[in-house]
């Protein structure tokens, strides 16, 4: 089943505004180290560290000792303070120091829903 002429366009505007408005947007070569990729590898360390805590902390209860139990809790508390940066952010922060977007003319909020509202009922 094909898609209409309203879905298409809708689609193509996504695929647009995914590639940045380029019509061709060819994959770029990843540096050495990408933003996105070291702060993934942040994150699942931060996570593993945390599973890996709470895991030390319900063996040193099982044991009784309570000096492996505050080394457990230091290591939860690393692994959640490592999930719990915004690294999003920094990584977009960082990638956009390299590559500046193209400033373009803001529209006012409402204009620009309103008129794909109306394009999108033209019938």
């Amino acid at each position: 089943m094909g898609l209409s002429e309203n879905e298409q366009k809708v689609l193509d505007e996504l695929e647009r505004q995914l590639t940045g408005g380029k019509a061709d947007a060819k994959p770029k070569q990843a540096s050495p180290v990408d933003g996105r990729v070291k702060y993934g590898r942040l994150m699942v360390i931060g996570s593993l560290l945390v599973v890996a805590g709470l895991a030390l902390m319900v063996f040193a209860i099982t044991v009784q000792q309570v000096l492996l139990g505050v080394g457990s809790f230091l290591a939860m508390l690393a692994g959640l303070y490592l999930v719990s940066q915004n690294w999003t952010t920094k990584a977009f922060r960082e990638i956009n120091t390299k590559n500046p977007p193209k400033t373009a003319p803001k529209k006012d909020s409402s204009g620009f829903f309103q008129s794909r509202w109306d394009e999108r009922n033209k019938d």
